[in-house]
């Protein structure tokens, strides 16, 4: 089983919490593993197994600790997960009636503004909007150029009918 500890860690205290918890799992099976592993033949003298014993149990002991303290954590960061604030946004795009429309998204979502403009956008943390304007720097930039073109024309409209005045002062 392949586990991505980046994705995990994303989540925040829960993915720390389900991390903490997964490597108890694995060190309580390591533990125990190892114990099964041990023979009772293999002890020299009665000493030893009682030395033995007492390790084990304050290694499985601090275990269950290790684990009752991951899951602590696990299920506050479930709790918080469950009670994120939710903020109310309200979105206003001004003026309305523009035949090109400001694109806007809520995560992936796309929202549809209303005919006045406005959108109410109910957001938690870390949640994303995203505002599309492409189309209106596009618009901008298209009404620039035609500006620029309309002064040119004037000055050049200007300048003809100067010349051609007699009463321009030339």
């Amino acid at each position: 089983m392949e586990i991505n500890i980046i994705d995990i860690l994303n989540t925040g205290v829960t993915g720390f919490a389900f991390l903490m918890l997964y490597l108890g799992f694995k060190l309580t099976s390591d533990v125990q593993s190892k114990i099964f592993e041990q023979r009772p033949e293999s002890f020299h003298d009665i000493e030893m197994y009682k030395e033995w014993k007492s390790l084990v149990c304050s290694q499985i002991n601090n275990t269950r600790y290790f684990l009752g303290f991951s899951l602590f954590f696990f299920i506050g960061g479930i709790l918080l997960l469950m009670y994120q604030a939710e903020s109310k946004i309200i979105l206003s795009i001004s003026p309305p009636e523009q035949p090109y429309k400001t694109l806007v998204f809520h995560q992936t979502e796309k929202l549809d503004l209303n005919n006045t403009g406005r959108a109410t956008i109910l957001v938690k943390n870390e949640q994303n909007i995203s505002i599309d304007i492409n189309e209106v720097i596009n618009k901008n930039i298209e009404l620039s150029k035609n500006i620029k073109l309309q002064e040119e024309v004037l000055k050049r409209m200007a300048i003809t009918n100067a010349n051609a005045s007699s009463d321009s002062g030339f």
